[in-house]
């Protein structure tokens, strides 16, 4: 495999698709399986979202906001996982599917949330800033609330370069907003970072760090938030929690330094439980 290889392409269409095919790879084990986590009991405010209808979040209080720049064609969306053998994708290879199937799905294997190279459009000069939120409804925060969910980004090892992804869970304590700024590098009012998935932008495969460290996990794993730093015991706040998508100078050249290819990464079965 040829790692770091800077490609130059010759028209607009043709650069389009290969954006489309960075972003995701192909799954050597398509994986349709159903699965139907354990959480807590829920009550009061706690809720479960499996993402199955990404179109329905808004109307359940979910806000998407894109502050990649320059903004690419989509931020957060439904999961990606299709068949490309309707057209010819080709990165050094023919990929045969898009992206990874949903760690729960009760109808397709599209059954998450997801975010990729997409977010930022890089068309230009190759680069770009990716800042891509996704915001929970209002929720009364308190502290020992928790966040639980499984991420998960592709796996790169039909790509010719090591590929590196990072995703934050913040959250907003203090005016119950979806104010986020309107920059790259703004947050808004969630200024409190609960989780900060792959801070040191590592390659997402192991064996491309010295010494060998995962960057993102290439499978499905399960994270557990435990919501604290809610002034006054016991108190609770009008608050949100956020998903960022969040990788500085990056893009299908990866960056200015050559370095730093964004892949996809999937949210799925998330419980926020508040006893």
């Amino acid at each position: 495999m040829i790692r770091n290889k800077f490609y130059t392409f010759t028209s607009l269409s043709f650069f389009a698709v290969c954006i489309l095919v960075f972003s995701c790879k192909k799954d050597r084990a398509p994986e349709n399986r159903v699965i139907t986590p354990a959480f807590p009991p829920t009550k009061n405010a706690s809720f479960v979202e499996q993402f199955d209808t990404v179109a329905n979040l808004s109307a359940k209080g979910w806000v998407f906001k894109n502050n990649s720049n320059p903004i690419g064609a989509a931020g957060w969306r439904q999961g990606r996982y299709e068949s490309a053998t309707t057209a010819q994708y080709k990165f050094l290879a023919p990929v045969p599917f898009v992206g990874f199937p949903a760690y729960s799905a009760s109808s397709t294997p599209n059954d998450f949330v997801s975010c990729d190279a997409a977010a930022v459009n890089d068309a230009a000069t190759g680069t770009g800033d990716i800042s891509a939120w996704l915001i929970s409804p209002p929720l009364p925060l308190t502290n020992g609330d928790q966040i639980v969910f499984y991420t998960r980004a592709v796996v790169d090892y039909d790509y010719p370069v090591y590929t590196r992804d990072r995703m934050q869970v913040r959250a907003n304590f203090t005016d119950g907003t979806a104010n986020v700024g309107g920059s790259a590098s703004s947050v808004g009012s969630f200024t409190n970072l609960l989780l900060d998935i792959n801070p040191n932008y590592l390659y997402n495969d192991p064996s491309g760090n010295t010494p060998v460290a995962p960057g993102y996990p290439q499978a499905w794993r399960k994270y557990t938030i435990t919501i604290s730093g809610i002034a006054g015991t016991g108190s609770t706040t009008n608050g949100r929690f956020a998903f960022r998508y969040f990788i500085p100078n990056a893009g299908l050249f990866g960056g200015t330094t050559g370095d730093r290819y964004p892949t996809v990464v999937g949210v799925d079965s998330l419980a926020y439980i508040h006893p």
